[in-house]
């Protein structure tokens, strides 16, 4: 006779898991969705203004590592992104780019 039910697997939670989030300590939403690491929000914006913009890391092992998760809201609807680090890199320099632009200062490397 053997048993059937496998011994649960223990879980590491990177240091920036949020237990309050974390979709390791809580069941999926829907059936289809992996667990996964979810670190604090970091939030920019007004929802009742021009919009909002949320921030958070998010990982899992099908991931391969950290991922940068971003949801935007306007009065136009809603979309969301899971970014790759370097993804978010490039994101945050473009970000620069656009604000150094507006306020007249140059962009290290641009000539």
């Amino acid at each position: 006779m053997s048993r059937t039910d496998k011994p649960a697997a223990v879980t590491i939670h990177p240091d920036w898991c949020a237990p309050d989030r974390c979709g390791y300590l809580v069941p999926p939403v829907m059936t289809h969705m992996a667990r996964r690491h979810r670190g604090s929000m970091q939030r920019a914006g007004d929802s009742r203004a021009g919009g909002l913009v949320v921030t958070y890391l998010i990982s899992s092992e099908a991931l391969g590592g950290p991922m940068v998760g971003v949801h935007v809201t306007c009065r136009a609807g809603n979309a969301w992104a899971e970014l790759s680090l370097p993804q978010a890199a490039q994101l945050v320099e473009q970000l620069r780019g656009s604000l150094a632009q507006v306020t007249g200062q140059e962009v290290a490397g641009d000539e």
